[in-house]
């Protein structure tokens, strides 16, 4: 059953996908409500695959491509959602490909070896740090984009998707939108792990935990100096792709190497 809502979710990603290419390419508008459509019963479908695999586990499995699938869900139902008020559609471009690309690396690698979580505070600091890794991935998204649209607004020379997205200021307001719930999460993930976890720099934890840390300290600085000095532009931008560098070596680089190069849970 998981497999089929898997092939279900990954060609409805790949619709959308090129539907809103040729939405941006010919300049459709009238595009948007079949896109959104596609957009929102893939994350559907995704998330009932998801599901189904979880119901069949004694307990939440966290393994490597387990995870990497259940990140890109939740990229994918936000930017869906937020798609609904704001002209947000043209990120689809980049998020449904790598949601069905992640699926179909669930579905067809061999499984490492699985993480099976029982204890529910330990899966409540999981779920926070998923949904913060993966707000603060948009926010990354958005950052590219702003910096792309910046230096073509210097430039006089507006190509491509950038002259369907929306004007500068907006997309800046919604990057430290982005940012504020991000950083909160990531708060919260810290603490539920100190608060939960007993041997937080151990169990193979202490690079996780230092890169975490460093990618909080990155973000609350950048908050900080966006309400104390304005930070915000190129500046943001920049600082928003180091702190997303830091959660993905914190999470994704010791995973990998743990489940992958080592071959240990």
């Amino acid at each position: 059953m998981a497999s089929v809502l898997a092939v279900i979710a990954i060609f409805l990603y790949s619709l959308g996908s090129i539907r809103q290419y040729q939405a941006v390419s010919a300049r459709h508008t009238e595009f948007r409500p079949q896109v959104l459509i596609l957009g929102t019963a893939a994350v559907l479908a995704h998330g009932l695959t998801w599901f189904t695999q979880l119901s069949s586990q004694s307990g939440v499995s966290f393994g490597f491509y387990n995870v990497g699938s259940l990140i890109s869900l939740v990229i994918a139902a936000v930017i869906v959602i937020s798609a609904l008020k704001k002209p947000l559609e043209n990120l689809f471009l980049g998020v449904f490909p790598m949601a069905a690309l992640l699926l179909i690396i669930n579905e067809v690698a061999t499984p490492s070896s699985q993480t099976v979580i029982m204890d529910q505070g330990i899966s409540a600091h999981i779920i926070f740090s998923i949904m913060a890794y993966s707000i603060l991935t948009i926010a990354a998204f958005q950052a590219i984009l702003l910096m792309v649209l910046d230096y073509q607004l210097k430039h006089k020379h507006m190509t491509g998707i950038v002259r369907a997205l929306p004007p500068l200021q907006t997309m800046d307001r919604l990057l430290f939108e982005m940012l504020g719930i991000g950083t909160l999460l990531l708060t919260l993930a810290i603490g539920s792990g100190f608060f939960f976890l007993s041997d937080l720099f151990g169990q193979h934890l202490a690079h996780k935990t230092a890169f975490t840390i460093l990618a909080w300290v990155t973000f609350t600085a950048l908050l900080l100096g966006h309400w104390r000095f304005g930070w915000r532009g190129t500046t943001a931008s920049k600082w928003t792709l180091v702190g997303t560098g830091f959660l993905i070596l914190a999470y994704f680089g010791s995973k990998f190497v743990l489940e992958i190069v080592l071959q240990k849970a």
